[in-house]
This record gives C-alpha cells, structure tokens and sequence, in this order.
C-alpha cells in the first residue's frame, strides 16, 4: 500500500510540474487539477476536512451565530496541517541538472531525479502515517 501512495504522490508532483511549466507560457489549468494528496489522505484514514460545516466568527469574541454554522467542537477536522506539511516536501525538492550536446553546442538542462522524489515523498508518506497513529 505504501508503494501505491508514494507512487500516487509522484503522479501528482509530475502533473503540478507540468501545471506550473504551462502557467509560465500563459496557459492556466489548475482548475482541472487533481488533487491526489486528499486521496492519500483518505486512503490513510484521516477524517475529512470538515471546516465549512463550522462558524468562526466565535474564535474572535463575536456572539456565535447558529445560520452560520456549527460552534467548533471534537468533531471538527482540519487538514491543514497536511496539506502544509505536503506543501513543504513537494517545494523541497530541487531540480538537478546536467549537460546535453547539440547542434549548436552544450546546453544546461533541468530533470527530475525520480529516485530522490520518491525518497522524499516516501518520507512524507511515513510522516503521514505517524501522525495518523497519534490521532
């Protein structure tokens, strides 16, 4: 199982590479993106974001309204943390780079090193699961 996730995970770094390398050239498609990292998370085990179910305003001293939403209890989940914690692993990975020969002399090309990737994200997978045990 922890293959399949890291190997989700790589899936999902390719497609925001791709997503970013498009958006340089004018070319937005985020809005179809999708989002394997909540996938993982289910597959994990973690509870779904729940946080639009809930009113806020009462965190900052206003009177807690009940149209609004539910008043923060046990049963709110947030993901955030995750998807910061996923955030900062997919930014921490770095570009390598080598020379290629052409026509018109050496060029510097960027790659993505595969096995480094999945180094990091198996490390976030592991991550995962730690935190889930906690939970």
């Amino acid at each position: 199982m922890k293959s399949s996730l890291i190997n989700l995970l790589f899936e999902e770094y390719k497609q925001i590479c791709l997503f970013e390398e498009l958006e340089q050239k004018g070319i937005d498609l985020t809005k179809i993106t999708v989002n394997v990292s909540d996938i993982v998370f289910d597959l994990i085990g973690f509870p779904k974001d729940n946080t639009r179910e809930y009113d806020f305003n009462v965190l900052n001293g206003l009177e807690y309204n009940s149209k609004n939403g539910k008043y923060p209890d046990d049963d709110l989940c947030c993901r955030d943390w995750l998807y910061d914690e996923h955030f900062d692993t997919i930014s921490s990975i770095e570009k390598k780079q080598k020379i290629e020969v052409t026509d018109k002399g050496l060029k510097m090309v960027e790659y993505d090193d595969e096995i480094l990737i999945k180094k990091k994200l198996e490390a976030f997978v592991d991550w995962l699961y730690l935190e889930y045990s906690k939970i």
